[in-house]
């Protein structure tokens, strides 16, 4: 009987490469996949895969496949023998983080190889845990160094007044053709009239929504048009131009850390005179304070879901139900009866829109998977970001949680079958605060709002939806999800009832 081979499963990542030498995860998959050809392994067809992540604790972005990875391991279903990985510091920079990876393929049984080793480690082996271990502590320690230096030159930068990270719109760098060190900063001869213009056209009183519609009528380019293919065709919007002017940047102010250094003078000229940009930010404070929003919403998802073409929000338009209906007796035309829709609203001074969807379809299947969402039990123990600390407690929290439940069930079904109430109620009685003062601590360290926090808590989380005001459920969704409608797809033209497939939710 010929021996089954043995199954490798590749966890891709790859943090910001500004040098352009790393290996992207298309590249580290490709070289995998030809190392594994070679050894007569077979490949998982589907890979855990984050880009643009980096996996050190001073990371801000969520590491969805890492946390994919370790969910699977922990419930059994990662569904191969080995973990591929590229180099020990792709796994993780974080020694905790990268030792729970290590318990868990040891208990798994499943074998750790590193591409750049060209080695397979066995966690379960004592020698080989050490060795894994010791490069996690090392990838970790230069992390920590890496880190600090970039904090020192970055104070050192603000306190010159030089600038740090990526170009701001309106100005343009000239570097050194021979050394590529920068040389000066200067007014770009496009985007910088752009700016003064914007501001100009605030303080004499016009809107937002009037520059955005006037800058896309005359097709100038958005400000972060090489960011997203979404914000190229949204184009200028108000809050894109708000924000735009109240950057220190405009005039000619060095910020470190969220604040304006004071004494700093910029090594690049302001747009903005230093006073006129003062009095801009007192218009726009003004004018925000202004409840132009004030009045009651109708709508479930309005302004809350997403065209998934072009990124702009839905707007609520009303579609003619039927034919229309003629009285029989006078032969008058009768009022069109009709159903709402959730539309997309495009940019400012764009027409047309992309795609279409009934309300009630949208908010019943928006309503059920959110409340599906909540509902799971590590809800609380999975809802925002926090640092590595906080986020192993809530772990440990819900795992504590769930042991407590799953006793108090052994418990129950043994009194059950020995007809024996009373050890269930004791039991009871001794573990219900235990589970109570478990479930507390972790709402006070879960990342979100209270409203959220309460529906969470709640014994029919259903029933204390249809409690909450119209305002209070949109506060939920928007905190939690924008669910983002796509086009009708080709084989779904002809049918009738809610289409799933078109929406998609980006979870926050």
């Amino acid at each position: 009987m010929e021996a089954k081979e043995p199954v490798l499963r590749e966890y891709l990542r790859v943090s910001q490469d500004r040098s352009g030498t790393g290996k992207s995860p298309g590249q580290q998959h490709d070289e995998m996949a030809t190392a594994a050809r070679q050894k007569g392994w077979t490949l998982h067809p589907r890979p855990y895969r984050d880009t643009d992540r980096s996996a050190s604790r001073y990371a801000r972005k969520a590491r969805e496949g890492f946390a994919e990875l370790m969910a699977d391991l922990e419930d059994g279903t990662f569904d191969a023998d080995m973990l591929g990985i590229w180099e020990s510091s792709r796994g993780s920079r974080r020694t905790g983080e990268w030792i729970d990876l290590i318990e868990f393929c040891a208990d798994r049984g499943v074998l750790i190889w590193v591409m750049t080793h060209n080695r397979v480690y066995d966690p379960r082996n004592a020698r080989d845990r050490r060795s894994l271990r010791e490069d996690a502590s090392d990838a970790e320690y230069e992390s920590d160094k890496t880190s600090e230096r970039l904090l020192r030159d970055m104070r050192a930068n603000a306190m010159k007044g030089r600038p740090h990270g990526k170009n701001i719109y309106g100005y343009e760098r000239v570097y050194d053709q021979v050394t590529r060190q920068l040389v000066e900063v200067v007014e770009h001869p496009e985007h910088g009239p752009i700016v003064r213009e914007a501001g100009k056209r605030i303080l004499a009183g016009e809107t937002y929504y009037s520059v955005a519609k006037d800058f896309n009528a005359r097709g100038i380019p958005p400000r972060r048009s090489s960011f997203t293919q979404r914000r190229r065709v949204l184009g200028w919007t108000p809050p894109a131009i708000r924000q735009m002017l109240s950057m220190p940047a405009y005039a000619g102010l060095r910020q470190h850390q969220g604040k304006v250094l004071q004494d700093v003078e910029a090594v690049w000229p302001p747009l903005l005179e230093p006073d006129e940009w003062h009095r801009l930010q007192g218009v726009m404070a003004g004018r925000s304070r202004q409840k132009a929003n004030s009045w009651p919403a109708k709508h479930l998802l309005g302004g809350i879901a997403e065209c998934g073409v072009c990124g702009a929000g839905m707007r609520i338009g009303k579609q003619n139900k039927g034919r229309p209906r003629i009285d029989k007796e006078t032969g008058e035309k009768l009022p069109q009866e009709h159903y709402n829709t959730y539309l997309c609203q495009g940019a400012p001074g764009k027409t047309g829109f992309h795609v279409a969807m009934k309300e009630d379809h949208l908010d019943l299947l928006v309503t059920e998977v959110v409340l599906a969402r909540i509902q799971r039990p590590d809800f609380l123990a999975r809802v925002g970001q926090q640092d590595d600390g906080v986020d192993a407690e809530r772990a440990a929290l819900l795992e504590e949680i769930r042991g407590h439940r799953e006793w108090l069930e052994e418990v129950r079904a043994e009194a059950e079958r020995v007809r024996n109430l009373s050890a269930l109620f004791d039991q009871e009685r001794r573990v219900a605060p235990k589970i109570e003062a478990a479930q507390k601590r972790l709402e006070s360290l879960a990342a979100t709002d209270p409203l959220i926090i309460e529906l969470a808590g709640a014994d029919d989380v259903g029933a204390r939806w249809e409690d909450l005001s119209l305002i209070d459920r949109r506060q939920v969704i928007r905190l939690l999800v924008t669910p983002r409608i796509g086009p009708v797809g080709e084989d779904w033209k002809g049918r009738k009832g809610i289409n799933r497939d078109r929406v998609s939710f980006a979870w926050k």
